[in-house]
């Protein structure tokens, strides 16, 4: 599955996941930079999740909010070979 197209200010809130339904290690698409990039989880809490993610920039880590987060199917090496949590 490619990465979604649609901008997080536009999505239903019957389709968000709550940030802490998420666990350390799953894979997500995060919203940064007008994009959607691979990310794995780290953290949650019920109000926000910190993720590990590429980017322009190399391998970032930082914490957004559910609008940001999408479950991600896809593999990429660059990020799910490495165990980070």
């Amino acid at each position: 599955m490619p990465a979604p197209r649609i901008n997080p200010a536009r999505r239903s809130p019957d389709e968000i996941a709550a940030t802490d339904s998420y666990q350390p290690g799953d894979r997500v698409w995060v919203y940064r930079d007008r994009t959607w990039q691979a990310g794995i989880v780290s953290d949650t809490s019920p109000e926000s999740a910190v993720v590990i993610r590429g980017g322009q920039r190399g391998v970032q880590e930082e914490t957004v909010t559910a609008p940001h987060l999408m479950v991600r199917d896809d593999e990429y090496v660059y990020l799910d070979t490495v165990t980070y949590v």
